[in-house]
């Protein structure tokens, strides 16, 4: 059973998402105007990527396909049925055959008035053709059922069961993962946007400060090459505006792939999602419920079960069978060389006891390779509960420093505003240069960005956090 925490990070974005919803409507509606974009929200573009991905299409076709295994499986404790017809038409012509006539031989008996006679044959010394038509026909009906094979329809049973489990969790991880790479990609596009608006107030604060050193300069206060350094600050930000603008661009073609739709038309995604809380779930708790829920563990595991189920299977040969067996026939034989009446029917029925003591080494092989391929799956199970594990870790270990970046970086963006405001008063007066408060802006800009990146990078771990415990990820958009 898949478990949702109260407490968790993925839960508190869930309850932004919702608001967000809310407020992408208003805004939406808002919009005039012949280049107004709608505005997508995380849940939209969610649905469109689930509608028409391909990895969740191949993983629903391999699950119909494994359901189809079990109910074979499950055929074969039953009896097979099965019905025929038959009909036949023969002609048979013999060449060049004797021509035979028939004559009688009178014998006389005891008594001397009386006589017997006997027919007989003779080649006339003739040749002549002879053909002869017949027909046959029958109905019947045939059943069979195997009693006992070793245990090895009970094997396949298992295996069939156990594959089914498995195809179902990896259709459901890969569910997970598909809406993962959906928000990943749009929590990018909200970065980049951010980023955007960032270098676009690095640009305005630019162009502010080179209106304020030309001014200066008419006055004579500062020199020619302060408001040179100006012009390239301003020409450098501008470069930065259009690097952003262009990663923009980027980010939604990426968002748009994940969608599934690369040639989607541009739409706008809602940058107040990247207000979230940063409560951090305990890192022991994390461990446990990944063991239990993450659900390309439990796949593995399937799998494992499933090759059990197989060596059972294989080890079938190694022991007698038992079949039951019936056969009834009815048919119809116009041939004068039939045996028996005409018209007749056959009912047959018994027990067959078959015991292969000496097949080759076929199933002892096969067993044995039976239970190498489960060995297989058995270490394969462990070494990915040792991946998850690793896997938990790191990512837990990103959130951590996303945090930690967040809160150094609202506090670099307060110490980088006061330096900015004292570098313009002390170029002002005259104490300061241009370049004291070209550094105080790009300190504040680097600021701004890390915050940026802090946020959104806590965003994502946290998703991917959630999915790799085995969170499901549709409760942040529902």
């Amino acid at each position: 059973m898949i478990r949702s925490y109260g407490t968790r990070t993925g839960f508190a974005l869930a309850l932004t998402l919702v608001a967000a919803i809310a407020f992408t409507t208003g805004v939406a509606a808002q919009q005039t105007g012949a280049d107004a974009r709608p505005i997508y929200d995380l849940k939209q573009c969610v649905e469109i990527a689930l509608a028409g991905s391909p990895s969740l299409a191949i993983a629903g076709q391999q699950t119909e396909s494994a359901g189809k295994d079990k109910l074979k499986a499950w055929g074969n404790f039953l009896p097979s049925v099965s019905l025929s017809r038959t009909w036949s038409k023969n002609e048979r012509t013999d060449f060049d055959v004797d021509v035979t006539a028939t004559d009688f031989v009178t014998v006389p008996t005891v008594d001397p008035a009386g006589t017997v006679q006997f027919p007989f044959s003779y080649a006339t010394g003739e040749k002549t053709d002879s053909s002869i038509t017949t027909s046959y026909k029958d109905y019947s009906i045939q059943s069979s059922l195997v009693v006992f094979d070793g245990f090895g329809k009970f094997g396949g049973l298992k295996s069939a069961k156990n594959s089914l489990a498995a195809a179902k969790a990896d259709q459901m991880y890969s569910r997970q993962l598909v809406i993962q790479e959906v928000a990943t990609s749009y929590f990018s596009l909200l970065r980049k946007h951010k980023l955007l608006e960032v270098s676009e107030g690095s640009r305005d604060l630019a162009r502010r400060e080179l209106e304020k050193s030309e001014t200066y300069y008419r006055l004579g206060s500062v020199a020619k090459s302060d408001v040179l350094q100006a012009k390239v600050r301003l020409q450098q930000t501008k470069l930065d505006v259009v690097r952003a603008a262009n990663a923009v661009e980027q980010a939604f073609a990426d968002l748009a792939h994940a969608m599934n739709q690369p040639l989607a038309q541009r739409f706008d995604v809602d940058t107040s999602l990247l207000e979230t809380s940063f409560d951090m779930p305990a890192l022991a708790d994390l461990y446990q419920d990944s063991q239990a829920e993450r659900l390309d563990l439990m796949s593995k595991h399937y799998i494992f079960e499933a090759r059990n189920g197989e060596v059972t299977s294989a080890g079938g040969g190694l022991w007698p069978s038992l079949q039951l067996f019936a056969n009834y026939t009815r048919y119809q034989n116009e041939s004068p060389y039939r045996f028996g009446a005409q018209d007749s029917d056959n009912l047959q029925y018994g027990y067959r006891v078959n015991w292969d003591i000496f097949d080759r080494f076929m199933s002892y092989s096969g067993r044995s390779q039976a239970k190498a391929r489960a060995r297989i799956a058995d270490y394969e199970l462990q070494q990915k509960k040792l991946d998850v594990q690793l896997e938990v870790r790191t990512l837990y270990n990103n959130l951590v420093e996303a945090r930690e970046r967040i809160l150094l970086s609202r506090e670099t963006i307060e110490q980088a505003r006061e330096e900015l405001r004292l570098a313009q008063e002390r170029f002002k007066v005259g104490a300061g240069t241009t370049l004291d408060r070209i550094n105080a802006e790009v300190n504040l800009a680097s600021a701004q960005a890390d915050e940026v990146d802090g946020i959104c990078d806590f965003l994502i771990n946290s998703l991917q956090l959630d999915r790799a415990v085995g969170t499901p990820l549709d409760g942040l958009f529902q």
